[in-house]
């Protein structure tokens, strides 16, 4: 009697260890193609994840839309709570209603390169222009990047000279108001679009152009539809990795810890993903032969920035000045 007791007891532990041991759920969505540096960076976050805290945490990515869009993941995850959460890496200029200090990202010539844009994402900056999100529902994770933005357009000739070859010209932006001061500034005439009605928009003369970095124009196959691609390297296009707040909060403290430190390691294969496809969707899309590729002179290039000069300014005071002034000593411009 006395065996069996044990044999009992032993098959309910069993019964109930999993039980205890229920794992989180993570629904990882994003819109954009897994082969673009997010979705490679997605992708191993979750494979290392479901490899290193198995039992644990699970990882589910959904890319190109599958889920939500990056509009209705976040008012989604605002309500998440329990075992499952969501993750998504929207674009920054998605988060303007929960800190404007991240229009900051946004202005035009702000940074030089993805170097510049790392030396403001690394700091204690960023956690500043990050922190009124949480009370909010939105726990922020990382900056994740695409990459320096390039201009393409169909037409008769390239964009350079502004604002000739801008004026009479609809452009395709994010919904973000600070792009939307940037192309009137251009000539051009702004629409706010989601990225997945982007390259239809473009065949079918919906707008003439678009911004954006290389893996997006590669990957959704935009350069097949326009005539020129400018190399402005004129603003970033980046994301912010964001939890649900909630779900976040009740994570075990050993689990939250481990998840930041893949998450760190994920970014770093970000930044590699974004360097690499700089190079080499540039390189396929020129040799495509579809769209032509065109640099902008430094004197064309100056012309551009002086033009743009005024969308900081029309900005700073939901940014903040104080702010502005201290990522410009940052970055040393």
């Amino acid at each position: 009697m006395k065996r069996f007791s044990l044999l009992l007891l032993s098959i309910l532990g069993i019964l109930i260890m999993p039980l205890a041991q229920a794992e989180y759920v993570i629904k990882f969505s994003h819109v954009v193609s897994p082969q673009t540096p997010k979705g490679i960076a997605a992708d191993w976050f979750a494979a290392e994840v479901n490899k290193r805290m198995a039992g644990k945490v699970r990882v589910e990515v959904f890319p190109n839309s599958q889920l939500y869009n990056d509009n209705k993941v976040m008012e989604s995850m605002r309500l998440s709570k329990g075992k499952t959460g969501l993750m998504a890496a929207p674009s920054l200029s998605k988060f303007v209603k929960f800190s404007r200090q991240l229009q900051a990202f946004d202005i035009p010539f702000l940074f030089n390169d993805l170097d510049d844009v790392h030396k403001l994402a690394d700091s204690a900056l960023a956690d500043k222009m990050t922190a009124p999100m949480e009370r909010k529902g939105i726990k922020a994770m990382a900056f994740w990047d695409n990459g320096m933005k390039v201009f393409s357009i169909k037409g008769d000739r390239p964009l350079k000279n502004i604002p000739d070859d801008f004026k009479g010209k609809k452009f395709r932006i994010q919904s973000s108001n600070v792009h939307e001061a940037m192309i009137k500034t251009l000539g051009g005439t702004p629409q706010k679009l989601p990225f997945k009605e982007v390259y239809t928009a473009l065949g079918q003369g919906v707008v003439d152009g678009q911004e954006n970095a290389w893996a997006n124009v590669y990957s959704k196959k935009f350069h097949e539809v326009q005539d020129y691609i400018t190399v402005s390297n004129h603003s970033y296009l980046g994301y912010l990795v964001v939890v649900s707040a909630d779900f976040w909060k009740d994570l075990p403290a050993d689990i939250r810890k481990e998840l930041t430190a893949i998450m760190q390691e994920a970014t770093e294969v970000n930044r590699k993903a974004a360097a690499d496809a700089d190079n080499n969707n540039r390189k396929s899309i020129e040799g495509a032969g579809y769209a032509k590729v065109v640099e902008l002179t430094p004197q064309e290039r100056a012309k551009w920035k002086q033009a743009l000069a005024g969308v900081e300014k029309k900005f700073a005071g939901q940014i903040g000045k104080e702010l502005l002034a201290e990522i410009h000593a940052l970055l040393g411009n």
